[in-house]
């Protein structure tokens, strides 16, 4: 992105940042502010609501022990329950019916102690039928007071029942009253009309809104309403009252709501203007940072153009500028540094000339030393033998001969390999195997080594340049020899196929494995840096050579290593499309 586009771009996002930002967090304050006065108004309506069922249900117990008072002081109503006047059954069957319209309950049900029921006030028919568990399960619950779904000849109801008992000649009587919740009664309960009451039940369900009644029928299960509630952006609370549902003890939920939905209004309004303030903002930031990136860029562009022309041959580019601002001095300085650069460049031209040659000198000499170790070390045993036992000497030199032809051979073609300084290698399909075991095989490693070639016979093959690889593992070995303490101890080779965990691909995984000294941590991480080494003697090129060969031949070279643990060192090939 050029200067112009940076400082666009900057102006963009210095503008709108902080206004998006501060546009999020009036956004949320809203929100929250909002959303925790409604939770307020919704909690306090679940609290009130509660206190007056409370009360009605107060009032209803008043009524009844009221009326348990008039029952005992009314002579007809004890003969009738005393059994010896028939002719006052009618009187007792009128009595529920007559003083739950006296009383304006909803329902009254007289009942005797064996639960056959003597008068209600709906059903006349229903005298003598036995219903011995609903003033049982009224007295467990708490206050004797529940919710109970309740019938009349206009049809199905839920009441707000209590129960009182009476004794009359030693027999107890139950009375039980009810008063009807209906929408109105859920209406008269809210003090609030922005909220909506709901009572729920298994089967059946009462609520202030005839559009929320219909949506709320298709629950499954009473529990669900709270979640169906808040999935529309509703903030619920609920809580339980006791419910006797066919002759069990149940819960009815309680539950108040209240609609985000004039609070999602107003969001949207807001959010409408906050994006036309920041789309003028935009409009705004775009036009200022044009101008401000023109007058910036324009002299900076010109600038850019003279120092294109710049390059190592053409070092005659003058730069020179009057303005007395940081361009000027920009200039200014760029025609000092291009000054000094005409003078560095012949020194450096100078210097890297000088350079290639040493790297060239130290890289053959350290490659020859290693070809020619081995060939001193066989000339020093055959010297041995000849001072020592002459007649073994021609089979000791026929047995050495072809370590000696192999040496000479590597060294003719090191020396073929140099005469190129930059030659096209021979790349071919190699036998990892057949490298390992000319590598492992050099006489000039000392009986305690213990060397093993752990290559399978069927690993495939690599294509790379022979003479790189028998340059990789000779280098490989010999560091891991001069590893070991007292040059006595392990050097294996092993290799298989699986997925290499940095290149993510199936690679050939050749291991050199020794049971030296280590590596120390801090120097784990420079052991491949040309020049770098810890031996008195070293020219620290080996191992940096490994790399580059390594390179050429497609492979990743990388250690592991702790401090008198030994190392193992791995090279990843990739596998050759056969």
């Amino acid at each position: 992105m050029n200067l112009r586009g940076q400082i666009l771009l900057g102006v963009l996002l210095i503008t709108l940042i902080p206004l998006v930002i501060m546009m999020q967090v009036t956004r949320s304050e809203v929100t929250d502010r909002f959303t925790n006065l409604d939770t307020r108004r919704v909690e306090d309506q679940m609290r009130l609501t509660r206190q007056d069922l409370a009360v009605r249900s107060q009032d209803l117990s008043q009524m009844l022990v009221s009326l348990g008072s008039t029952i005992s002081a009314d002579n007809r109503f004890r003969l009738a329950v005393g059994g010896g006047r028939s002719d006052l059954k009618s009187y007792l069957v009128d009595f529920a019916p007559r003083h739950m319209s006296l009383m304006n309950l909803d329902m009254l049900q007289i009942q005797d102690q064996q639960g056959r029921v003597i008068s209600s006030g709906h059903f006349r028919q229903s005298f003598g039928q036995v219903d011995a568990a609903l003033p049982r399960l009224l007295a467990q619950v708490p206050e004797a007071q529940a919710l109970i779904p309740a019938r009349s000849p206009q049809g199905s109801f839920l009441a707000l029942a209590r129960t009182q008992q009476v004794t009359l000649g030693g027999k107890t009587f139950d009375i039980i009253g009810g008063i009807s919740l209906d929408p109105d009664h859920l209406r008269d309960l809210s003090r609030d009309d922005d909220l909506d009451m709901i009572i729920t039940w298994p089967g059946g369900l009462l609520s202030t809104s005839e559009e929320l009644t219909e949506e709320l029928t298709q629950a499954r299960r009473s529990e669900e309403i709270p979640f169906i509630l808040r999935k529309r952006h509703t903030i619920v609370r609920s809580s339980e009252w006791p419910l006797i549902l066919d002759g069990h003890p149940a819960a009815a939920q309680l539950v108040v709501a209240h609609s985000q939905a004039s609070l999602r209004k107003t969001l949207l309004a807001m959010n409408i203007r906050m994006g036309i303030i920041l789309a003028l903002a935009v409009i705004a930031s775009v036009f200022l940072s044009i101008l401000l990136a023109n007058r910036i860029s324009r002299p900076l562009s010109q600038l850019s153009h003279r120092a294109q022309d710049l390059d190592f041959d053409n070092l005659d580019v003058q730069f020179e500028s009057s303005r007395k601002d940081e361009v000027g001095h920009l200039t200014r300085l760029l025609g000092d540094m291009t000054e000094r650069l005409r003078l560095g460049v012949k020194k450096l031209r100078d210097a890297e000339h000088r350079a290639t040659l040493g790297e060239i000198s130290r890289q053959v000499n350290h490659d020859i030393r290693n070809g020619i170790t081995p060939l001193r070390n066989v000339m020093r045993h055959l010297s041995e033998v000849a001072d020592d036992d002459p007649k073994n000497l021609e089979p000791i030199f026929q047995e050495r001969r072809k370590t000696l032809e192999s040496g000479l051979s590597y060294l003719e073609d090191l020396a073929a390999h140099y005469a190129r300084l930059s030659p096209d290698r021979e790349v071919s399909l190699v036998r990892l195997d057949e490298v390992v075991t000319q590598a492992l095989a050099s006489p000039s490693y000392n009986d305690g080594v213990k060397r093993e070639n752990r290559l399978p016979v069927n690993l495939p093959p690599v294509e790379a340049d022979p003479i790189s690889l028998r340059r990789i593992f000779d280098n490989l070995v010999r560091n891991a020899v001069e590893s070991l303490p007292e040059g006595k101890g392990t050097v294996a080779i092993s290799a298989f196929v699986e997925e290499d965990p940095i290149l993510e691909e199936m690679r050939i995984q050749v291991e050199v494995a020794d049971t030296g000294q280590g590596i120390d941590a801090e120097n784990i991480d420079q052991i491949f840096n040309d020049f770098f080494t810890t031996k008195a003697e070293g020219t620290g090129l080996g191992l940096s050579n490994v790399r580059r060969l390594a390179a050429d031949c497609g492979a990743r070279i990388s250690v592991k290593s702790e401090p008198g643990e030994g190392s193992i060192f791995i090279l990843s090939f990739p596998i050759p499309n056969l």
